[in-house]
Parts: structure tokens; sequence; C-alpha cells
């Protein structure tokens, strides 16, 4: 049949294992948990805080790296292309400065007039 030798008892033999049935058993679960509760809290704060100073340092890394890329390309850029995007730029910052212009303008007026009416009430009394 097989052509293996038997194996040998003394070989093979292992004591049984016992098996522990149900939860557990606790060494000292007072003791044990006085010490932990406080600790693990300080693990926990402690990973979280690595866990977000790394992931704000990874943010401003990558926006760093973003900014030379950026800046490599449009140096790098045909004059062309460079003008065509510094007349874009301003065309977007004069819209801008339309609005601006027109609070400021009313916010004068706004003052004129409340200066006006202090000094009618300051003169009447």
């Amino acid at each position: 049949m097989s052509s293996r030798p038997p194996p040998s008892p003394l070989a093979t033999y292992r004591p049984p294992r016992q098996i522990y049935r149900g939860a557990a058993p606790s060494r000292r679960p007072s003791a044990r948990a006085s010490w932990t509760t406080p600790k693990r809290m300080i693990w926990t704060g402690a990973f979280a805080a690595v866990t977000i100073v790394g992931t704000i340092y990874g943010a401003g890394l990558k926006t760093q790296q973003e900014y030379h890329t950026e800046k490599k390309q449009v140096l790098e850029a045909p004059i062309e292309d460079r003008i065509r995007t510094l007349e874009a730029r301003r065309a977007q910052l004069v819209s801008q400065r339309r609005p601006l212009e027109r609070k400021l303008e009313e916010l004068r007026l706004r003052v004129q007039k409340e200066d006006k009416t202090s000094n009618t009430t300051d003169g009447s009394s």
C-alpha cells in the first residue's frame, strides 16, 4: 500500500491541550482597568494628533509642490502665452474692481449723509 514506514509512537505523542470554554479568565480586572483607561486615552490622543499634524503637513507639501510646478510651467511658456495669461488675469482683476469702486462710492455718500445729519442735530441743540 504505502511505501512510508509507520510513525514511531514517541515522535507523534503530544500531551492534550486544555480547552477553555466561555469567557477567558481575567487576571486582575480592577487593577488593570484603573491604569489602562487613562493610558489608552493618552495613546489615542497621541495617535490622533500625529495623524492630524501629518495630514496638514502633507497638504502643505503638496500645495508647495503644485505651486513650484505651476511656476515652472509659466516660466517655460512662450512669451505669447505669458502675455495672453497676464491679459486674462488683468481683465479678471478689472472686472472685480468695478463692484468694489461702486461699493466704496456708496460708502462715501453714506458717510457724508451721516456727517450732515450729525452736524444739523449738533447745531440745533
